[in-house]
């Protein structure tokens, strides 16, 4: 059977073999595939003029398919691991990853949530139809619309490779993003008050696209189509410095972050000092994760993770007043706060340090879960590894109780300039990681340190603080000895003193005491 081949419990169907559904002895192969599962009530997908019919289910009242079955027809390649249930589909716009009975997937570095974890059947890995079409429809040069009456999946190649522009005032600037269908050469020139973007070989259509896109410095926008290229230009209402553009290509959007040009005058007196200047610690924000409608990780016996770092931060509070420093604490009490408003709240008070406090988990028997356990500390930055991932996706998950909107923005593209402006800190935060990371291993000897090191990842939480800042796990509430001790109201001052004479150490350091 040349394209497929199975490998330590893994089907492997090569993308050469079967980029097009009709070529052949790889249609007949990936039919073989689908037709081995019971069928329901088949879901009809069309692609390129063809119609294949692929199984389905119903429950909950959804609509349930082969997420490879589906992908196939749209030129996707495969690779399913039996025993691990990873599903990774792939073209030459980046790939996807499923996971059995998990409810995160990951595009490329990004990583969301499905409404329902993928499920197996008789060999292939089913997805809710909505989830599927919506997901595809990120790597899929086209739209993929579901049309649950007709009981199809369409996948509609695009006319235009300029799709839509969008505009966001943001804390420090104007983010504008364009949207493409594929990759293509591009040009950004800014004479006040035009700013233009020129797409080499791109097809716009102007009168589809939305041009009220007041915004910040932005007071207007227009689109062109050249013979041969296509323009997108935005009129300005203030000067604006060097425009910073990036482009994700898993996304397939041109972000452009626009900062106002301050005019700058002679001083009379030495000028005032900078905001969120560290050469002097003198301000601490602390943020008990969780809280309110949000209980955070819960250990076996009910003990609930808000409850533990609200104790330690209340801790650390009075220890580092008592020191002379000043300290703001996101919440005092059990309620709930979404993580934007977090780091806003330490930006607000020109924190010159942002230390959020959780306590880790995991799912699995209590085999699995007793045998993890240990402390570690985070700071922002992209993953280096899937464990550093892992727990960034565990901590983002509380997105989940904010809202579609707040979901929606934190899911979309990464905040182009919080980022510039988190980057300004990395050092700082890696080093505060690392003196907080050995005070623990040096104050708390009842937990121990989980991994070498310490850890960086895209946590929510810390995106956009405007000063170092670092997330500390404290330890793993599902381990059932951990889960006693971060109960224990001497753990909880233990680790305080830990974290206050990290802070304290660091405020040395940085003032070169």
């Amino acid at each position: 059977m040349a394209g497929v081949i199975m490998v330590d419990g893994t089907i492997k169907i090569s993308p050469g073999a079967c980029v097009r559904p009709a070529r052949g002895l790889c249609f007949a192969l990936v039919l073989l595939v689908i037709a081995a599962v019971p069928a329901g009530a088949g879901v009809s997908v069309r692609s390129g003029g063809k119609t294949v019919a692929v199984p389905s289910f119903e429950r909950g009242g959804v609509v349930w398919v082969p997420a490879a079955g589906v992908a196939q027809q749209a030129g996707f390649s495969q690779l399913y691991n039996l025993s691990s249930g990873r599903l990774i589909l792939a073209n030459e716009r980046g790939r996807i990853l499923f996971i059995r009975d998990n409810y995160f997937y990951a595009a490329d570095t990004s990583v969301a949530i499905l409404s329902f974890p993928p499920v197996q059947r008789d060999s292939l890995l089913y997805l809710p139809v909505p989830d599927l079409a919506r997901i595809l429809s990120v790597k899929y040069p086209g739209r993929v619309s579901w049309d649950a009456n007709a009981a199809a999946i369409t996948f509609n190649p695009l006319t235009h490779t300029v799709l839509s522009i969008s505009t966001e005032a943001k804390q420090n600037g104007t983010v504008a993003s364009v949207v493409l269908a594929d990759s293509l050469p591009y040009e950004v020139t800014y004479f006040h008050p035009n700013l233009a973007i020129n797409f080499s070989g791109g097809s716009i259509d102007p009168k589809a696209i939305r041009r009220k896109l007041r915004a910040g410095v932005i007071d207007s926008a227009f689109t062109v189509q050249y013979e041969g290229s296509a323009q997108v230009s935005f009129i300005l209402n203030h000067a604006i410095e060097t425009p910073h553009v990036d482009y994700d290509a898993a996304k397939r959007t041109l972000m452009v972050a626009l900062r106002p040009k301050i005019e700058q005058k002679k001083p009379s007196a030495p000028p005032a000092q900078v905001p969120h200047d560290i050469s002097g610690i003198r301000t601490v924000v602390i943020d008990p994760g969780h809280g309110g409608k949000d209980p955070g990780a819960i250990g076996p016996t009910g003990v609930m993770e808000k409850d533990v770092v609200l104790g330690i931060g209340l801790e650390l509070k009075k220890m580092l007043e008592k020191a002379g420093l000043k300290v703001h604490m996101t919440r005092s009490k059990d309620v709930f706060i979404p993580l934007r408003d977090r780091t806003k709240f330490a930006n607000d008070k020109r924190a010159d340090i942002f230390v959020s406090i959780h306590a880790d988990a995991i799912d699995g028997d209590k085999k699995k879960r007793d045998a993890v356990k240990g402390y570690k500390v985070y700071f922002l930055s992209h993953a280096k590894n899937e464990e550093d991932k892992m727990v960034a996706m565990r901590e983002n998950a509380v997105i989940e109780l904010e809202g579609k909107e707040s979901i929606q923005n934190y899911t979309a593209l990464q905040d182009v300039l919080n980022s510039i402006a988190g980057a300004e800190y990395l050092r700082e935060s890696q080093d505060l990681s690392i003196i907080i990371e050995q005070s623990l291993g040096s104050n708390v000897k009842t937990i121990p340190r989980l991994q070498l090191g310490v850890g960086q990842a895209n946590f929510f939480v810390l995106n956009g603080a405007l000063m170092p800042s670092v997330l500390v796990e404290v330890g793993f509430i599902s381990n059932t000895a951990e889960e006693t001790l971060l109960s224990d109201k001497r753990t909880q001052y233990q680790q305080a003193a830990a974290l206050n004479a990290a802070i304290i150490q660091f405020k040395k350091q940085v003032e070169g005491l």
